[in-house]
């Protein structure tokens, strides 16, 4: 994801997490080192942060946040650098996507070195956590694959395919803090729920983005979706509500756009308010996020998990809602994504 606004500043990390992913990944191979210095620097951390704040509930060692935490943020890098790969992304975070430095099968390696050493730290870890960190990937991977064999995407099949393959580790992450602190089964569920939401509204926007954002502060090209072909929540929106959906729908069918026909659908896209009406979805997300918190105990850690989610929303203020929202179904009635029970 990148999304342009930075939560670092404002969010816990764990003591000595930058120390730890530094030594963890260091390697003896020149060319190793040199892949993964490129690759670990940047990002909000944000996974690593909701360790550590979610872990603030109650007492918890430490050592033990700070290991999950640099495990987590290992494993969504690795998962960062084998998307470039799938997608042919030319950059990330301002920069060349490592691929496109080394080549793919170097990249690939690169994400496999990071998913080992994650699984190192979590080797000694207690709790069952090493058990849904792993069940998260899994379904990462399923999600993934699920937008390769869907063929005819609709709201409900994307909002499952987010849940899957974004919303995944965030969750995972929520639930890793809870655990080390000893929260009960019934708090760990609103803390899954928690991240489960505030995942989806992360990639809602960050879909925005791709859409209406501009890419010298995204750090990429935009409109990168759509010449890929993908269908995200605002598109998705535009083909039910657009009189010309047919058209556009065999267009998307021959493969991605070009940059011109991009920026005409976005132009159409806001003028039928689907623009709008993506945003109001990903709202809706994290007011859902926010109502799972509900139950929680009060106090610093809960309202760290309560700004997350609202800053999430901020760069709505960046794109330009001209249209009003026209024909087709309202957010509130728009699909959701499926909320995971616990995971055992």
């Amino acid at each position: 994801m990148h999304l342009t606004f930075s939560l670092a500043p404002e969010l816990p990390q764990p003591a000595g997490l930058e120390e730890l992913l530094d030594n963890a990944t260091a390697s003896a191979e020149p060319l190793v080192q040199q892949l993964i210095a490129h690759s670990l620097p940047g990002g909000k951390r944000l996974r690593p942060a909701l360790v550590a704040i979610t872990a603030g509930f109650y007492p918890a060692d430490p050592a033990e946040v700070t290991r999950v935490a640099a495990a987590v943020e290992l494993i969504h890098l690795a998962s960062l650098v084998h998307d470039d790969v799938l997608d042919n992304a030319a950059t990330r975070r301002s920069r060349p996507a490592l691929h496109r430095l080394c080549g793919a099968v170097p990249a690939v390696l690169t994400g496999d070195y990071l998913f080992a050493t994650a699984f190192g730290l979590l080797a000694d870890t207690k709790k069952g956590i090493l058990r849904i960190i792993t069940r998260a990937i899994r379904t990462m991977c399923e999600g993934e694959i699920q937008e390769l064999s869907v063929v005819n995407f609709c709201e409900e099949a994307y909002f499952a395919h987010i849940a899957k393959k974004t919303a995944a580790l965030i969750d995972v992450a929520c639930q890793s803090g809870g655990i080390l602190c000893g929260m009960k089964r019934t708090q760990l569920v609103r803390l899954s729920r928690y991240g489960t939401h505030l995942g989806c509204a992360f990639q809602v926007v960050d879909d925005l983005l791709d859409l209406a954002g501009r890419s010298e502060l995204l750090g990429k090209p935009c409109l990168q979706d759509l010449s890929q072909g993908i269908l995200t929540l605002p598109v998705l929106h535009f083909l039910e509500v657009s009189p010309r959906a047919g058209q556009w729908k065999e267009k998307l069918r021959r493969g991605g756009l070009t940059a011109d026909q991009g920026r005409e659908l976005v132009a159409q896209a806001r003028e039928l308010g689907c623009l709008e009406y993506a945003g109001q979805a990903a709202q809706k997300q994290v007011r859902l996020a926010q109502e799972a918190l509900e139950g929680l105990p009060a106090g610093k850690a809960r309202d760290s998990l309560a700004m997350v989610a609202q800053k999430v929303l901020f760069p709505l203020h960046l794109l330009d809602h001209t249209g009003p929202a026209q024909a087709g179904a309202q957010p509130e009635q728009a699909a959701s994504p499926p909320v995971p029970a616990l995971q055992q």
